[in-house]
């Protein structure tokens, strides 16, 4: 199960950064479309961080929870948080040509940006937990998490000029 999942996060992972790059470039021209690599690479860096928080405060007590359980709460995690990421970026008044002019510009492109970063944190967290939870699998879990990636950006350059990005948001979702 975690394999599959680990495929299709990644697929959906690569779909939606993708998509974010065509709705930036498309909302506020291309001048925000590079910052989508940094808001994934933030995302996978939080999921990091806090897991070696988590595991430092933790100690040496073995973990209570099954992979199984834990991977679909992350999942369903992720599916929420990239629906209410795509909400709020298309309702944000958020307007790059602005921002010289109005303070608040600043502020609705940090919260933008800390949105968005959700859904590539419960990402990260998933590979994460798989590469830890599943140790002597390390060569499938990298070629699930490296097919579903090369399948996700494939899919959602494919089928941009049929459906539109918001609905290929939700499926990717």
């Amino acid at each position: 199960m975690i394999l599959s999942a680990v495929f299709l996060i990644g697929f959906s992972t690569l779909a939606f950064e993708v998509l974010l790059t065509r709705i930036f470039s498309i909302g506020q021209w291309n001048h925000l479309s590079f910052m989508v690599i940094s808001i994934a690479l933030f995302g996978f860096a939080a999921s990091g961080t806090y897991l070696s928080i988590y595991n430092a405060r933790r100690g040496q007590r073995p973990c209570s929870f099954s992979i199984h359980r834990a991977t679909a709460m992350l999942v369903a995690l992720y599916t929420a948080t990239t629906i209410l990421a795509f909400i709020v970026l298309n309702n944000s008044p958020l307007d790059y040509f602005r921002l010289p002019v109005e303070p608040i510009q600043s502020v609705y492109l940090v919260v933008a940006y800390l949105i968005l970063a959700l859904p590539f944190f419960f990402s990260g967290l998933i590979m994460a937990l798989a590469y830890t939870r599943l140790p002597e699998k390390t060569g499938l879990t990298y070629f699930a998490t490296m097919c579903g990636s090369a399948a996700g950006a494939i899919f959602s350059a494919l089928l941009l000029p049929f459906f539109s990005e918001g609905q290929l948001v939700i499926f990717c979702s």
